[in-house]
């Protein structure tokens, strides 16, 4: 399927086809990884906030506490992961990906890595600068999404004509 052949490339249509292809690109990394994609979510962001606390795992997630320990243990047994104890205090760890991980990573990544560096080598400065404002933007529109959806979480289900746009 080729998304120029199906839909309009207005924003929300790129956006829409940009998100699938980044979720299945993710769920096939996280099953060569033998993870959930829960767990690779979870790995990701270790990897990219060394020394993280699972705390500040499950704020970020919005899982349990008891879900991320889970989920680290398991990082942990598979040999992604390492715990370290806070030097500050003794009670509570900081959690890093493994170098074994981050090899394995890099691998994984490099069709991607390369795919994306062709993309953006057939740029001029002033596209690359428009792209980059579009993707933050993008992220930034993701992230108040989420932020919404996760404050209504408790809320009932949104049915038919109730939807979070027009909520306080």
């Amino acid at each position: 399927m080729n998304a120029e052949e199906e839909s309009p490339m207005d924003g929300p249509s790129l956006g829409h086809e940009l998100s699938l292809r980044v979720v299945l690109f993710h769920d096939a990394v996280a099953a060569r990884l033998g993870v959930n994609t829960t767990e690779h979510k979870v790995l990701d962001l270790i990897g990219r906030h060394p020394g993280v606390s699972p705390t500040r795992l499950a704020q970020e997630t919005g899982l349990s506490h008891a879900a991320i320990t889970k989920i680290t243990n398991r990082l942990v047994e598979l040999g992604y992961v390492r715990r370290e104890r806070d030097p500050s205090d003794g009670r509570k760890f900081a959690l890093a990906v493994t170098p074994e991980h981050r090899q394995s990573m890099t691998g994984l990544m490099a069709p991607l890595i390369d795919g994306m560096s062709r993309v953006t080598s057939e740029l001029t400065e002033s596209e690359r600068e428009t792209v980059g404002r579009w993707l933050t933007g993008t992220v930034t529109a993701l992230r108040e999404a989420t932020t919404k959806i996760r404050t209504h979480h408790n809320s009932p289900a949104v049915r038919g004509d109730q939807d979070l746009r027009h909520t306080p």
